[in-house]
């Protein structure tokens, strides 16, 4: 299913975690509209930055966003976020680029230095921005860009 002019329904549930454990990671109907939103955010998203985006994880069922570590709180559960790449630069520079073109987003985590994570809501964009760091061998997210 065709969302937006440059994503599909198949690039958000696309895992090969599920696959491999075979997780049917579904978009139930309900959420639907939560990924369109999160599709049509996406459009501005690389409009700003000028090139692709490449969604590495969107919408997680909670068995597999539970497989992957994510939070039972995960906006990927509810089909309103995507980590991903872009050739645009690395993940702190994507970050900095949406944050000065005002970008309007919940959540915005520069993951480690190998990915973006960006959430947005429905009704509510608090524009939260992280850094996903390892403090003792655990990740912890600090506030900001690090």
């Amino acid at each position: 299913m065709q969302l937006t002019e440059h994503f599909t329904l198949d690039e958000f549930t696309r895992s090969t975690i599920a696959s491999r454990l075979k997780i049917d990671n579904s978009v139930p109907d309900d959420l639907i509209p939560n990924v369109k939103l999160t599709a049509t955010k996406l459009e501005l998203v690389r409009k700003v930055l000028g090139k692709p985006i490449i969604i590495t994880s969107g919408y997680r069922c909670p068995l597999l966003n539970a497989r992957v570590g994510g939070v039972s709180t995960s906006a990927h559960t509810k089909g309103l976020a995507v980590d991903f790449h872009c050739d645009y630069g690395n993940p702190k520079q994507i970050c900095q680029r949406l944050i000065d073109a005002g970008v309007q987003f919940d959540k915005l985590i520069q993951e480690h230095n190998q990915w973006v994570h960006i959430g947005f809501s429905p009704s509510n964009n608090r524009q939260i921005v992280l850094t996903a760091v390892k403090q003792g061998g655990k990740t912890v997210y600090v506030n900001g860009l690090v």
